[in-house]
């Protein structure tokens, strides 16, 4: 686990990684900025795109920070109430999750799947329903079981969709990093 870190954070010392790593940061406020809000229920953003693809490529250093900065951003050029450091430390948490389980995997393989929908079902668990609707509660004044049974239903539909579209991305960015040649020598090949 200490490698990993160490690695990632290695990443930040690459020119190619600040470059990649703020085009993302783009994409993410962008989609940020298209959440729907199902009332009563929470907020679906689709920033995890560009979250799940920086854990991919630079790991959970690089993508915890991108996950920080783009919620932090988004409450400064958009705000929509009260700054509350809750969501950022979710943003950060499910950034270090991405880049923990796929940073430097093979594409392609069985185990990679496998890790997608782990990864995926953690961070619906830990980061979205269980700290999530707890700093949703405590901003809201709503009871934590009372807003839980629409989180778990909005997160059941939401994992497979997610998947879904992250093994087709990472599928699509793994092609075209290697073909642009962005890769070192001791990242894993397709």
């Amino acid at each position: 686990m200490f490698n990993l870190l160490k690695n990632s954070f290695m990443e930040l010392k690459k020119t190619k990684t600040i470059v990649i790593t703020g085009l993302l940061l783009a994409i993410s406020l962008t989609l940020n900025t298209q959440a729907l809000k199902i009332e009563g229920i929470t907020i679906i953003t689709f920033s995890f795109i560009a979250n799940s693809i920086a854990g991919f490529l630079f790991g959970p250093v690089v993508a915890g920070t991108l996950g920080g900065l783009t919620d932090f951003l988004t409450h400064v050029i958009n705000p929509k109430g009260a700054y509350f450091f809750g969501f950022t430390f979710n943003a950060i948490l499910g950034g270090v999750f991405y880049g923990t389980f796929l940073y430097k995997k093979i594409y392609g393989s069985k185990k990679l799947v496998l890790r997608i929908i782990i990864c995926k079902i953690l961070i619906s668990v830990i980061v979205n329903l269980t700290l999530g609707t707890l700093w949703y509660s405590m901003f809201s004044g709503k009871g934590f079981l009372v807003l839980l049974p629409a989180r778990i239903y909005k997160e059941l539909i939401v994992i497979p969709i997610h998947c879904i579209v992250m093994y087709v991305l990472l599928k699509v960015v793994n092609r075209i990093y290697y073909q642009l040649n962005l890769n070192d020598n001791e990242d894993i090949k397709n």
